[in-house]
């Protein structure tokens, strides 16, 4: 599974830079202002989302943590999809794009639970039933996705859409403009609950199975 991980940074670190070369050289020769402003944002962006994508692998090596593959590969399909596929290919234009991300990341959050779980209950304290490990995760998870809709909520406060409730310029009203907030924390709900059934199935089989999840000095 790090062998995998390793390869995948090492993909999309290369596509990435690929697709940097290619917007600076569109920013380079643009003519027109607006273009221009929008490619070097574009650059922006694929250089942060290249910074995103190995600060985890940076900050394990340099404080000599055990990184989980999963964790990471999850964390690393949630990069592809979003920054690379989403935001320079406009995938987000392709329906249900945005809600097989949070599919994506209400896993990542789950797993994330469990990591965050070996890390402040005492291991003599960690031998817990798996029905609540499992519930455990799910709430986690959920709990990031609710405070992802305030961030969004906030955002639209100031004039922005990041909660789609606004369509053409107009603004939608009833269940309408409840459909991309609940449909965010909806699949971000199937994601985690997806997780938390496997990680409940593999927990019974091996108690020790969710410490694959733990952050630990290699």
């Amino acid at each position: 599974m790090k062998k995998a991980t390793d390869c995948g940074l090492a993909v999309i670190m290369l596509m990435m830079l690929f697709s940097l070369v290619l917007t600076a050289k569109d920013a380079f020769l643009a003519t027109v202002p607006k273009d221009k402003n929008a490619a070097l944002f574009l650059c922006l962006e694929i250089v942060l989302g290249i910074v995103i994508a190995c600060l985890p692998k940076i900050v394990s090596v340099k404080f000599d943590l055990y990184l989980p593959p999963m964790i990471y590969g999850f964390f690393l399909l949630f990069i592809f999809g979003a920054i690379y596929l989403g935001t320079i290919y406009h995938f987000y234009r392709i329906p249900y794009w945005d809600k097989g991300l949070h599919l994506i990341s209400g896993a990542l959050l789950a797993s994330f639970a469990l990591a965050l779980f070996g890390a402040l209950v005492p291991k003599e304290q960690q031998e817990l039933p798996p029905g609540f490990i499992s519930l455990y995760a799910t709430a986690f998870a959920m709990m990031c996705g609710v405070l992802w809709e305030f961030y969004e909520f906030t955002c639209d406060s100031f004039g922005m859409n990041l909660q789609r409730y606004m369509a053409n310029g107009h603004m939608l009203v009833g269940r309408a403009a409840l459909m991309d907030t609940m449909g965010d924390l909806i699949a971000d709900f199937i994601g985690a609950v997806v997780f938390a059934a496997v990680a409940f199935v593999q927990i019974k089989k091996n108690d020790s199975w969710m410490q694959k999840f733990f952050f630990h000095k290699n």
